[in-house]
């Protein structure tokens, strides 16, 4: 097995007016407390090759990755090697607005399109620059529950504190690169904060690189419902303390990490839902978001299975719920893995990602109380397809 790793600032200048995602509108940026980042991993082996990519952004919609895609195709190495690419978002609320909900107003799309023309290209480019640096590579992989860091304000009796770990390492036994993984909003700061930063994600990246000398690429797991920062203050400080203990906690549960098999493979379903959300459909007719919809008033998106050697993770295209996550990682270790993580935001964002068995969708979508999450999902039938597609996916799978 080989992995390559390359990263890029993807932070927009200040000249225009930026808005903030992710909270209210006209959130407007007013400093740059830490550059957002495009990260690449690239893995080989004699017949495979893939990509993972970690945006700092809210989300990057699957039209946005086919772009990225295109722009790939000119290169001629990449036509050679055909890797398969997955972008997942860390879905930071203080980055700017990729989708369009975030705008001055609540009728006025929020997304720069000269900034999301110029980081399709450096997220293209960052991928081929991962490509070209590959280095023959070992694996090990583990998990460790860090709790008191995250709280389900949605259902407080359901969380999932579990850190999904894996580090690439050189012939020589040098860390290359570090995979952390960990379901919770990158929130800490929150809706007054007019700063650009990677939140949390940011001090944990620099930690670990720091202390492994090697660069630290972070995703997103199942952080819907809300799973959002245990904090009192909002403040930069607890961002530090929550991105360090992650660090501190994961690089030692690594010590004693299991060496995984060097093979690895990657499969996609794709599938296709209806949107019943009127919310999403006046967004549409407002030109907020893109109208992503088929004929069939369907939008179309994929889920994939990453298996690298016993580490296997599933990368969903929203905000999984806990509740679900969980199921996910326990039916990813019932077909055979040793570690199990889920990739939120991935190749897609479209929003929350319910248990049909919670869904209810408020009488009044603009005061939904105890149900806001429905508000930000295309609708009911989106759990049971990424659900039914996994376990497809997972069918006549073993351990290898």
């Amino acid at each position: 097995m080989k992995t390559g790793y390359a990263q890029t600032i993807i932070t927009p200048l200040l000249d225009k007016s930026v808005f903030l995602a992710g909270f209210g509108n006209n959130r407007r940026a007013q400093t740059i407390h830490d550059d957002l980042y495009a990260r690449a991993l690239a893995i080989q082996d004699e017949g495979t090759t893939f990509v993972l990519v970690a945006l700092d952004l809210i989300g990057f919609f699957r039209p946005d990755v086919r772009d990225v895609i295109e722009l790939l195709k000119v290169s001629e190495s990449f036509n050679v090697l055909n890797p398969q690419i997955i972008i997942a978002s860390t879905h930071t609320h203080h980055g700017p607005d990729t989708m369009g909900l975030w705008g001055p107003d609540d009728k006025t799309r929020g997304v720069d399109q000269d900034y999301l023309s110029s980081i399709k290209n450096k997220i293209a480019h960052v991928i081929l620059a991962s490509l070209s640096d590959l280095k023959p590579a070992s694996i090990k992989a583990t998990s460790v529950h860090v709790p008191g860091l995250a709280k389900n304000e949605r259902n407080p009796q359901i969380v999932d504190d579990e850190l999904t770990l894996a580090q690439f390492m050189s012939n020589d036994g040098r860390p290359l690169i570090t995979f952390f993984n960990f379901p919770c909003h990158p929130e800490t700061l929150w809706e007054h904060n007019p700063n650009i930063t990677s939140d949390y994600v940011g001090y944990l990246r620099d930690e670990v690189e720091k202390q492994t000398g090697a660069p630290c690429i972070f995703f997103s797991g199942a952080l819907g419902g809300m799973m959002t920062p245990d904090v009192k203050d909002h403040s930069f400080e607890e961002a530090e303390l929550m991105g360090k203990k992650l660090a501190e906690e994961g690089l030692k549960a690594l010590l004693g990490g299991k060496g995984q098999t060097q093979t690895f493979s990657l499969k996609t379903k794709g599938i296709a839902v209806k949107l019943t959300n009127p919310l999403y459909k006046i967004a549409f007719w407002r030109k907020l978001l893109p109208d992503l919809r088929n004929k069939k008033g369907q939008i179309e998106t994929e889920v994939n299975l990453i298996k690298i050697g016993g580490l296997w993770l599933a990368a969903v295209p929203g905000e999984l719920l806990p509740k679900l996550g969980l199921r996910l990682k326990a039916e990813l270790l019932e077909a055979g893995a040793d570690v199990a993580g889920i990739i939120g935001l991935a190749n897609d964002e479209l929003g929350y990602i319910l248990p049909v068995e919670d869904f209810k969708y408020p009488w009044n979508p603009f005061k939904p109380g105890k149900h806001y999450e429905e508000t930000n999902s295309i609708g009911r039938e989106i759990a049971p397809k990424v659900m039914s597609a996994f376990s497809e996916l997972l069918q006549g799978e073993k351990h290898v």
